[in-house]
């Protein structure tokens, strides 16, 4: 009678409804990712190569002798990154704004909805968990000698966990915000997950009871999501917390186009009394001193030049020697062609421009900012390179001649290099 009463309408059951709002967010992320490589020759050129280079790789760590620096790590380091990991999943209930003229009203329905969003939001977070796990099972099965009992169980307790962590979160989320949420924080999230660790280290030689563990945790995990169902009067929070989730992958592909509204500031951090960069007055160091100290004040461009320091270290540590020296050359030249961009925007900048410019400060001053701004990522980069490979008493006496080398060579010919592109 019922099947029958509801034939006529769009979407008959619950059911129907879900599988439309989980394929409308399906498209969306699409969309969204289509915006950003909406081009064939990404694929072609970026994804496509990744994917065979990753995958290269990742035979290698089965198959070939395991990076030095894998001889260095303790096993903590497997749980807390497997922690890190089980702290980005998130629950997404598919529920909208428009549901309160009618959905509300029909609990089984929103019930209904919640249920299944519910358990597709797991069913992710275990797939995305799992295929974290692949990447880390190399060093667990060579480096740790791990069985596979213990894999096993390892693997499930971290998705219980998980599963445990997101219902938590979204239940402290959605009933409280301020001093309290942090709060609350404290005891249902950060305790917990310091007690998974401390678990997965002391029980590593009795994999029987992460099982167990795991057991009691995916138990947990359905008795939270039932009290999620019946919760009552957070439907808008629920609903601001959806639109966070949902606009997340947006959001990251705006913050790459879009820049933040700077905070107007009295002072700023770096150079705060604005005080000339060099002790001389020429008018070349006056220029690069301008051109140094607008880089370096400008948030983005300063992270970004920490993120590519903190990258080129990690790329460098784990390369062998033959290829580390070409991709020492090519992160140099590489940082300092984005330099001399930067220095370019500078000139062209509409307040800058009109200070008179004469050629022979000019090219000095553009040599020396570049030679400057290049010079903290060339003693990290060059003290990487030689105390990997060379021994340490050589290592401390060759690497800052190496930077020095490097700051004077690599401006000096990328500069040759762009003029006579230009002409």
């Amino acid at each position: 009678m019922t099947g029958r009463k509801n034939e006529g309408y769009l979407f008959p059951s619950p059911a129907s409804l879900f599988r439309r709002r989980l394929r409308s967010h399906f498209k969306d992320t699409a969309a969204v990712v289509r915006s950003v490589a909406d081009d064939w020759t990404v694929f072609l050129y970026v994804l496509i190569p990744g994917l065979l280079l990753g995958g290269r790789l990742y035979y290698g760590l089965w198959k070939e002798p395991l990076p030095e620096w894998s001889g260095q790590l303790s096993f903590a380091v497997i749980p807390v990154v497997l922690l890190l990991i089980t702290f980005m999943g998130s629950v997404l209930l598919l529920v909208r704004e428009a549901d309160v003229l009618f959905i509300v009203q029909r609990k089984k329905w929103l019930q209904g909805i919640m249920l299944r969003s519910g358990l597709y939001s797991m069913a992710s977070a275990a797939v995305k968990t799992s295929v974290c796990y692949l990447l880390l099972l190399p060093f667990l099965v060579r480096q740790f000698h791990e069985h596979s009992l213990f894999i096993s169980c390892c693997l499930a307790l971290t998705i219980s966990f998980e599963w445990v962590l997101m219902w938590s979160k979204h239940l402290i989320r959605v009933q409280a915000d301020g001093w309290r949420r942090r709060m609350l924080y404290i005891p249902f999230v950060f305790i917990p997950a310091i007690l998974y660790v401390t678990v997965v280290i002391l029980f590593r030689h009795q994999p029987v009871v992460l099982g167990v563990g795991a057991g009691i945790l995916a138990v947990l995990s359905l008795l939270l999501l039932s009290m999620r169902l019946r919760l009552r009067g957070t439907f808008m929070n629920d609903v601001q917390e959806d639109l966070v989730k949902q606009t997340s992958l947006t959001s990251l592909a705006l913050s790459q186009a879009i820049d933040k509204p700077r905070r107007i500031r009295r002072k700023t951090w770096v150079f705060p009394k604005s005080g000339p960069v060099f002790r001389s007055t020429a008018p070349a160091k006056r220029i690069a001193g301008a051109m140094i100290k607008s880089l370096l004040r400008y948030p983005r461009q300063r992270l970004l030049y920490l993120q590519f320091t903190s990258v080129s270290s990690v790329v460098l540590i784990s390369l062998p020697a033959g290829i580390q020296i070409l991709v020492f050359a090519a992160l140099q030249a590489l940082l300092v062609y984005w330099l001399f961009l930067q220095w370019f925007n500078f000139r062209e900048d509409a307040f800058v421009s009109l200070l008179p410019w004469p050629d022979e400060p000019s090219f000095q001053a553009e040599i020396l900012a570049v030679r400057t701004l290049i010079l903290p990522f060339a003693v990290v980069t060059s003290a990487i390179v030689m105390f990997t490979r060379v021994v340490p008493w050589v290592a401390a006496f060759g690497f800052i001649p190496l930077a020095v080398a490097v700051c004077v060579v690599v401006p000096y010919a990328m500069l040759m290099f762009l003029l006579n592109k230009k002409s």
